[in-house]
């Protein structure tokens, strides 16, 4: 193979066996994998045969293998990706042990990529919150000679795209997994003569946000940290300073040795100004002022920060000489990324809008500052939350961000762990929401986002007029199309999802 073109893969990542390739996040890397000339398996579990996603796969050139085997994993494969959903033993991985084949992390394949393809890198970093951007950056950098690998893609949109071209978007935030535990070895595992792996390298970075995500980043300094390393591997970052969070990156990083500093914002004194940001019918009517040009466009996207969102993936085209009008046609047929505050329908006068939000910052913004203009009526928030680590470390700011719902439905959190010993998050966060909602607003739903009795139990609460925000990564994803379907009359058609 030959890796000295642009965008082709590493001898390490040329046979990949990708462990859960259907997963967040390893689909999009598995589709550009194939699409870059790697010959790539993968495994899914069961009750993934037949599904939507395991048909584009394979239509991408992945081969999918349904359930976990070792037989699955043989010695002509170079490497082994997981995602980092994964408690306890496992047989590919332990048959990857046994054969002294590379063991890789997802985000250390993504390294591995970003350092030995020779393609230009554009990465959206940050501790949470770069869906939109990655997805909008993807969607107008789009030229015919751009790739991307992607968390979530643009609605209607492939979340991993190998182009011919020079260019990889890679979205590096760690929210593709639950990782409430990592398999019985280390994150890496890379026999002689692949370690030490080669440091990346990006043209440039945006970083969305910083601070505290259990678990990946503990703390504040924790994730201020992380963002920083990812700056300094960059030759441009590209910070959106109405997140206070970056704007303290900002200051570490201006006046010292390092990358170009570019900032994008509200305010005269950014390098990218948004100088215009208006509701309409359909989305947000935008202006950025850039170099002394001025750029308008309208972006079909509810919630403000997800407006904010895309005006910084375009900030970040500008700066990176990506052609003005080109970037400008391209975002005005933005659709929004896959989930993000996205409207599935109206069934008997109630709206379900789908949410992807896992991050409780995010969780405000979609119910804060979003799902509550979208509706005169009532708001029902239907949460799943995603991990036992997430939940109890930020339980008291997820009870604070579902303020603003008429009803709060909490659906049991999604964990792969099935025996644990710490206490039910969700006990926490119901006290952090009653706070500052009535009693009676706050309701543990008895079931499962899978269940039957859960869209019934949700059914007997919404009435005409009323809008239910579905939130979540896990079952939830398929939660808000059940409703729907449920919510429509006997002889309407099935909504596809």
């Amino acid at each position: 193979m030959d890796t000295t073109r642009p965008g082709a893969v590493s001898a390490l990542l040329a046979a990949p066996h990708l462990v859960d390739v259907a997963a967040p996040g390893m689909e999009g890397l598995a589709r550009w994998l194939a699409g870059a000339g790697a010959d790539v398996t993968g495994s899914v579990p069961a009750d993934l045969a037949g599904s939507p996603v395991v048909a584009a796969l394979e239509a991408g050139g992945v081969r999918v293998h349904v359930g976990f085997d070792a037989a699955h994993v043989g010695a002509e494969r170079s490497t082994v990706v997981w995602s980092g959903v994964v408690v306890g033993p496992h047989p590919e991985l332990d048959r990857a042990r046994v054969l002294g084949l590379p063991v890789l992390g997802r985000a250390v394949a993504l390294n591995t990529i970003a350092a030995r393809t020779g393609a230009v890198t554009v990465a959206v970093a940050g501790s949470h919150s770069t869906a939109t951007a990655a997805a909008a950056l993807a969607h107008v950098l789009d030229d015919g000679h751009t790739g991307w690998i992607l968390n979530t893609p643009a609605r209607v949109g492939a979340p991993g795209h190998a182009a011919a071209g020079h260019r990889i978007v890679i979205d590096l935030c760690p929210d593709n997994g639950t990782h409430e535990a990592a398999p019985p070895f280390a994150w890496q595992h890379l026999p002689a003569p692949h370690s030490p792996l080669a440091e990346p390298r990006y043209a440039a970075a945006l970083i969305m946000s910083t601070g505290a995500n259990a678990p990946h980043f503990e703390d504040p300094v924790a994730g201020l940290d992380a963002a920083e390393r990812v700056a300094r591997r960059a030759d441009t970052v590209v910070l959106p300073i109405w997140d206070k969070s970056a704007a303290l990156l900002r200051d570490r990083l201006t006046g010292r040795p390092g990358p170009n500093v570019v900032t994008v914002g509200l305010d005269t004194s950014s390098t990218v100004q948004v100088t215009h940001l208006t509701r309409t019918a359909a989305g947000f009517r935008i202006v950025l002022r850039h170099q002394g040009a001025g750029h308008s466009f309208d972006v079909p996207v509810a919630g403000r920060h997800h407006a904010l969102a895309v005006c910084a993936a375009i900030a970040t085209a500008l700066v990176i000489d990506a052609d003005p009008r080109a970037v400008v046609q391209r975002a005005t047929a933005f659709p929004g990324a896959e989930r993000c505050l996205a409207t599935v329908g109206t069934e008997g006068g109630v709206t379900v809008v789908d949410s992807r939000a896992r991050h409780p910052h995010e969780i405000a913004q979609d119910v804060l500052e979003a799902a509550r203009l979208l509706t005169e009526g009532s708001l029902l928030v239907v949460l799943e939350l995603d991990g036992l680590a997430r939940a109890g470390a930020h339980a008291e700011e997820i009870g604070e961000a579902l303020a603003d719902a008429d009803l709060a439905l909490l659906l049991p959190v999604s964990t792969p762990l099935t025996r644990h010993t710490v206490p039910d998050p969700l006990d926490a966060i119901e006290q952090a929401a009653l706070q500052h909602l009535d009693a009676g607003a706050v309701h543990r739903l008895r079931s499962g986002p899978g269940d039957a009795d859960t869209v019934q139990q949700i059914d007997d609460m919404v009435t005409e007029g009323d809008l239910v925000l579905v939130v979540g990564t896990g079952q939830a994803e398929q939660l808000a199309p059940r409703l729907l379907a449920h919510l429509a009359p006997p002889t309407a058609p099935t909504p596809q999802s």
